[in-house]
């Protein structure tokens, strides 16, 4: 048995949990050391309990640990413990830190220093959406890692962003082997790619709701910052906030709309100052003094396609929220057939974008 395996075994042991794990460790200096200690050994550790003790003594008498093991092959999985130089050294300060990492991918130097989390809702906006996807691409390119918990709405924009210009690690509250959501598996594995998918759990551990709100401290604790794009005042996203800020992390926020209840988190933060005001990822850069560890700047976008002036007309008199039909016809005063076909010519050029219910917005 080599020291990562017996970690594993560790991660099954009944009661026992990181914390313990940890002082065991402290004790026995080595995962191997502390499944072979005598039981009277054992007994002289303050805190351990008989029901710890008899566990350890019996790791053997389960199969658990086995199955998770081959799972682990064959998933083609790497186990990080705890002790190990690949172990993210912001995660390790954290006192709760997962003694053992499941990982897909890979994690690189930048991993471990330059790395923000980008957290937000599920049910978001289109607004939410398009920025999280455009600040997690805009902080990539500029060779910043972003985090995120691979859920449905700001996670996954986050993670779609970081993809066309760098680096980004999921963190789920499931086994790698049962990956969730389902939705996103796809996105998982192009994550796995140019990045990592981590989890704390068993490789068939099912996705469950004690999880998440746990996964959440290693979200923030990998973490140089948290960025939180749009949530509600009771969300999983403030839990998130919450443990960055025991954590000692800088937390930022952008704005909202102040009549959507999925923004109190942000205003809450804003108001409060538990949170830095960011409009533009220049901000979160000069904060967290990371200028130094940029590894390209972003290159100019491309001039847009050509427009006619009738384009140009209807596209200077649109400012940056979200507009209705209605709206336009009235700012523009053009027959509805040839506004129509107008629009129709901007959103195929990409210039605007159509969203359900006729409304249209500036492209970012």
């Amino acid at each position: 048995m080599d020291e990562k395996t017996a970690f594993l075994i560790l991660n099954h042991v009944p009661f026992l949990g990181p914390m313990k794990t940890r002082l065991l460790l402290k004790h026995f200096h080595s995962a191997q050391a502390i499944l072979s200690a005598p039981q009277e050994k054992l007994k002289e550790i303050v805190g351990l309990g008989d029901k710890i003790i008899t566990s350890l003594k019996t790791w053997n008498e389960r199969d658990d640990w086995q199955r998770d093991l081959d799972l682990v092959h064959r998933y083609n999985a790497q186990l990080i413990p705890y002790t190990d130089p690949q172990y993210p050294p912001l995660l390790r300060k954290i006192p709760d830190a997962p003694v053992l990492l499941y990982a897909v991918g890979s994690l690189t130097e930048q991993d471990f220093n330059s790395t923000l989390a980008i957290i937000g809702t599920r049910a978001c906006s289109h607004y939410g959406k398009e920025s999280a996807e455009r600040l997690s691409a805009e902080l990539a390119g500029k060779g910043i890692t972003i985090i995120s918990g691979l859920a449905l709405g700001i996670d996954a924009a986050a993670h779609v962003g970081a993809l066309k210009s760098g680096r980004t690690i999921a963190v789920i509250g499931s086994g790698l082997a049962q990956m969730y959501p389902k939705e996103n598996i796809h996105l998982a594995s192009k994550i796995a790619e140019k990045g990592a998918v981590l989890s704390e759990y068993p490789m068939f551990a099912s996705p469950d709701r004690q999880h998440f709100p746990q996964r959440n401290r290693i979200v923030s604790g990998m973490s140089c910052g948290v960025l939180l794009i749009e949530a509600p005042s009771k969300s999983g996203s403030m839990i998130t906030i919450n443990k960055a800020r025991s954590q000692g992390k800088p937390c930022f926020a952008i704005p909202g709309r102040i009549d959507q209840s999925r923004f109190q988190g942000n205003h809450q933060l804003l108001k409060s100052r538990e949170a830095h005001f960011v409009d533009c990822s220049t901000d979160i850069l000069q904060h967290l003094d990371m200028q130094s560890n940029l590894f390209e700047i972003l290159p100019e976008k491309p001039k847009g396609p050509e427009l006619s002036e009738n384009e140009k007309n209807i596209l200077s008199q649109m400012s940056d929220d979200e507009l209705s039909i209605e709206d336009l016809i009235s700012i523009t005063k053009l027959p509805i057939t040839k506004l129509n076909v107008l629009l129709m010519g901007l959103v195929l050029k990409k210039v605007i974008k159509e969203y359900p219910g006729k409304l249209y917005r500036k492209a970012c």
